[in-house]
């Protein structure tokens, strides 16, 4: 009986020296292991398909989401200053609140984007497609807005003080009380737009086209000016901005 139990226990030993020794060679093994990098939300995600996920209020600050897919994305109070969404597709995005302080969303889709009260100052929208978004009470002073669609936006207290608006197309949008005091608005097209409160003051409307725009004369032009070449509705007069005038001087001397 006693030699029994003397091989049980050396058995058990065994098995558990065996058991202990396979476990720190599994644990070696796992850490020598590659692990497939996986991106974060939170990190760069270029090209990264994030439709309708759930971003709401996460830190994105300098990361790079150029050309990703980010339609129907909740993106609501996202802190995502210095951020790169070049070339993204964000139809129906929402950015609602978002700090989006020189964001850079050059060539990217945002139709229907839903952007009320975000925070845009210097951010770089060349040549974005937002028609039809929802830009009201947003903060987009100084930022870039050369050959964006804006078309039917809703643009209402929006403040694109300073901000570049060159070849802008803003047909039909709604700029009930925006402010564009020293804006470049340099070839812009306001067909039907609204323009009844907004400001304009300083602002440079050369080869501008405000003719079929609504609510000119309840505007603000203090200090605006345009070219021979802007276009207005009729009893409405712009003075020609400074260097125009200059040029014409000098041509004709």
């Amino acid at each position: 009986m006693y030699l029994m139990v003397m091989k049980f226990v050396a058995s058990f030993a065994a098995l558990v020296a065996i058991n202990l020794v396979s476990t720190f060679a599994g644990s070696a093994a796992a850490q020598e292991m590659t692990v497939t990098w996986q991106p974060s939300y939170a990190g760069s995600c270029s090209g990264c398909d994030l439709s309708g996920r759930n971003l709401a209020g996460i830190a994105l600050p300098g990361a790079d989401y150029s050309g990703a897919n980010l339609q129907y994305a909740s993106m609501r109070n996202v802190q995502a200053e210095h951020t790169n969404f070049e070339a993204a597709i964000a139809p129906n995005v929402d950015l609602r609140n978002a700090a989006l302080v020189s964001a850079r969303f050059a060539g990217a889709v945002l139709t229907s984007a839903r952007m009320q009260y975000c925070r845009a100052n210097g951010a770089d929208f060349r040549n974005v497609n937002l028609s039809g978004a929802n830009l009201q009470s947003a903060r987009l002073i100084g930022a870039n807005f050369a050959l964006a669609n804006l078309s039917t936006a809703r643009l209402e207290q929006a403040d694109f003080s300073g901000a570049n608006l060159t070849k802008a197309n803003l047909e039909g949008a709604d700029l009930n009380g925006a402010i564009l005091n020293g804006a470049n608005l340099a070839g812009v097209s306001f067909g039907n737009a609204n323009l009844t409160g907004a400001q304009f003051e300083d602002a440079r409307l050369q080869e501008a086209d405000l003719s079929q725009a609504r609510g000119v004369h309840e505007a603000n032009f203090n200090g605006a000016c345009g070219s021979l070449s802007t276009r207005l509705p009729k009893g409405f007069a712009l003075p020609l901005c400074a260097d125009i005038s200059i040029m014409e001087t000098i041509a004709s001397n």
